[in-house]
């Protein structure tokens, strides 16, 4: 399968993810109310932390290991079976922590109803077998199969979420999503591999999958426990602030990472055949891909992000505005930092390199949380994100240069930064004119709409968004 279909499929893949839950948060959110959603996202947050320890390495080693083996059936289901029982002796580890600490942390007990739904979450999680299925470069499959539960799980939303007490009967619906994606991938999987007990051998795996586990807790200290820690110090009403800010730009973010899920086993597997230079290649176009989408992307959210937050919410959230723009420039470090860690860094295994700074934003995070939370609450938070990615993606450059001597074009980035100056001015001039959030927001659209397609015809001059058309095209 081509990448461009590839790239379609997790595209499409990633919308469904983020673009369904974006479709029923306005309903959501003005139903539940402020208070309660914080709540939800306080207690999902810390659910998803014990997700992130039950799975440990698994996405990237699984990504990897299978990609590496797809076409030795005998070696799939060696491979397949070692890291399922990796993965399930870390989420009975999980399980017992979180266990644990739902009787000995005294915040936790009003919130203890939700958490036995976020153990069911947590057990469930370990049968949806997606690095498996990514690793076969199966996108299609994924994303049918989502697609259809993420609509029946709409339509229970609006059948069963009817008041402010439902909150419970929302997270429980989306604990039961976790249980049919992976009742389905049991079942799907079962054409590929068979689980072979008498041949696990995790010795080959074990030490890549804590390290990356390891690297998955130190980034998720300031994703998932950031929301956490301000819950602990402030109050839900600005979990609610953070959360409601960072939704739109994780959708954002998860987008523009579809191009780096597909990309990953495809140039894992050249690195395993020895195609150095095809490696470097699919690196170039990567960081195009990310210029090309970001750029517009964060002036268009950076000035028409309150009006668009507004109408997906309502009224009550002013307090994510300020937030939300403050985050903007999380679209261009990401994606940055995604193609400098996970493509070049994780795809030559140098994962004690990863787990090191990762290490070290951790360290940073931790800091600045306590310096800056409890007294700016989400804005402090949200600045801590900031400093937490621009870290990882700074370090991530200095080592890829010294152990490869690869430096980004640093010239083509400043070229867009040139390039996209005129529409931020123009997008300010026309906010200034307008007072209307829905002429601010469709205006704004547009007049980013038309800036791209000129952007895109210069480009095309200069025959980069073709490679990266025929990167897409190219069969494996």
């Amino acid at each position: 399968m081509t990448l461009k279909k590839n790239f379609i499929y997790s595209s499409i893949l990633t919308a469904s993810q983020y673009l369904f839950p974006l479709i029923i948060y306005p309903y959501v959110s003005r139903t539940l109310g402020l208070s309660n959603i914080g709540i939800v996202n306080f207690v999902d947050n810390l659910i998803n932390y014990f997700v992130f320890i039950s799975m440990m390495g698994i996405t990237t080693v699984g990504i990897r290991e299978i990609a590496s083996v797809r076409d030795n059936p005998k070696e799939l289901s060696k491979t397949f079976s070692s890291l399922l029982f990796l993965t399930t002796a870390t989420t009975l580890i999980a399980i017992v922590i979180l266990w644990i600490a739902m009787y000995t942390i005294t915040m936790l007990v009003p919130y203890r109803d939700l958490l036995y739904i976020g153990i069911a979450k947590l057990v469930f999680n370990l049968f949806i077998l997606e690095w498996f299925i990514i690793g076969m470069e199966n996108f299609k499959f994924i994303t049918y199969r989502s697609i259809i539960i993420k609509c029946l799980y709409i339509l229970c939303i609006f059948l069963f979420v009817r008041e402010s007490s439902d909150y419970k009967t929302f997270y429980l619906l989306s604990t039961v999503t976790v249980m049919a994606n992976a009742l389905v991938d049991i079942i799907y999987i079962r054409r590929f591999v068979h689980l072979s007990i008498p041949s696990i051998d995790i010795r080959p795996y074990y030490k890549a999958f804590l390290m990356m586990g390891v690297y998955v807790l130190l980034t998720n200290v300031y994703i998932s426990l950031n929301p956490v820690w301000l819950g602990f110090v402030t109050n839900t009403d600005e979990v609610g602030y953070y959360t409601t800010a960072t939704k739109l730009h994780t959708f954002i973010m998860a987008f523009l990472l579809s191009f780096t899920n597909i990309l990953f086993p495809r140039v894992s597997n050249l690195l395993a055949d020895g195609k150095k230079d095809e490696f470097w290649e699919k690196i170039r176009i990567a960081f195009e891909a990310v210029y090309l989408f970001t750029f517009p992307t964060m002036i268009y959210m950076a000035v028409a992000g309150p009006q668009l937050l507004h109408l997906i919410v309502g009224d009550g959230f002013e307090g994510a505005y300020l937030p939300f723009r403050m985050i903007t420039p999380l679209i261009l470090i990401i994606g940055i930092e995604q193609i400098l860690v996970i493509q070049i860094l994780m795809a030559t295994h140098c994962d004690h390199t990863v787990l090191k700074n990762a290490f070290i934003a951790a360290v940073a995070t931790l800091v600045f949380n306590l310096l800056l939370t409890s007294q700016w609450g989400a804005i402090g938070t949200a600045v801590v994100w900031i400093i937490a990615e621009a870290l990882i993606m700074v370090l991530s450059i200095i080592v890829i240069y010294q152990k490869f001597k690869f430096v980004m074009d640093y010239r083509r980035l400043l070229n867009y930064c040139i390039c996209y100056t005129p529409l931020l001015l123009l997008s300010l001039l026309l906010y200034h004119f307008l007072n209307d959030d829905y002429a601010i927001v469709i205006s704004l659209a547009v007049l980013t709409t038309v800036f791209i397609v000129i952007n895109e015809v210069f480009i095309l001059k200069n025959k980069v968004a073709l490679q990266l058309l025929q990167s897409l095209n190219h069969k494996e």
